[in-house]
């Protein structure tokens, strides 16, 4: 077993399985009962021959938006479930402590990384297992509630990427509860991407179908 794969399944298993996290390998995912995702992964870059050097991240994953995006193959049942640093609408990093990072002293994307090496694994571990159980899964649970992600998205106070224009956002993220009336309000301020946009389509289209479904 690799010293990352170890220090996942001594130091962030236990913390995520605490939560109610799903894991598969380096990834953990919330699901919650509408079908929103939350899922944290972790990348290796190979930086270093004297250490193991990682990103961890998570995605916020709403269901409407997984159906949007993978529209074309949805009927035919043969769409997987999200990744970790996969599509998104909301990305998150799990920032390291400076006695973890790779690059402690890089005001870029470089400061996102860990080190890992041999001497190292508890205090790695340990300092990981913290920043998860402070901040990002809090962050996490706080995001899948959808009033709360497009809160943030509107007025952020935590530190997240936006990875989807804010029009459209709202729109998948009030199409299972607002009314057609609304939906069209939303629409019209929605600016075709390009030809072939099929977007306001198929938000019509998911409407059409809650409203037999109820």
């Amino acid at each position: 077993m690799s010293p990352l794969d170890l220090l996942v399944r001594e130091y962030v298993a236990p913390v995520m399985r605490a939560v109610g996290c799903k894991r598969s390998g380096r990834t953990f995912r919330f699901v919650t009962d509408t079908g929103d995702q939350a899922v944290l992964g972790f990348v290796r870059h190979y930086v270093d021959p004297d250490a193991a050097v990682f990103e961890v991240g998570y995605r916020i994953v709403p269901a409407p938006y997984w159906e949007w995006i993978n529209r074309r193959h949805w009927t035919s049942g043969e769409v997987g479930a999200p990744r970790a640093f996969g599509p998104a609408v909301v990305a998150g990093d799990v920032i390291p402590p400076p006695r973890a990072a790779h690059v402690p002293d890089s005001e870029g994307r470089l400061r996102s990384r860990w080190a890992l090496r041999e001497d190292n694994r508890d205090i790695r571990g340990e300092a990981l297992a913290s920043a998860l159980r402070d901040e990002a899964i809090p962050q996490m649970v706080h995001l899948l509630d959808r009033t709360n992600l497009l809160r943030e998205c509107r007025r952020p106070t935590i530190p997240v990427i936006r990875l989807v224009p804010l029009t459209r956002l709202e729109i998948l993220l009030r199409v299972d509860d607002a009314s057609g009336r609304e939906m069209e309000a939303m629409l019209a301020d929605v600016q075709p991407a390009g030809p072939g946009d099929d977007f306001a389509a198929w938000v019509r289209r998911r409407l059409e179908t809650r409203r037999f479904a109820t």
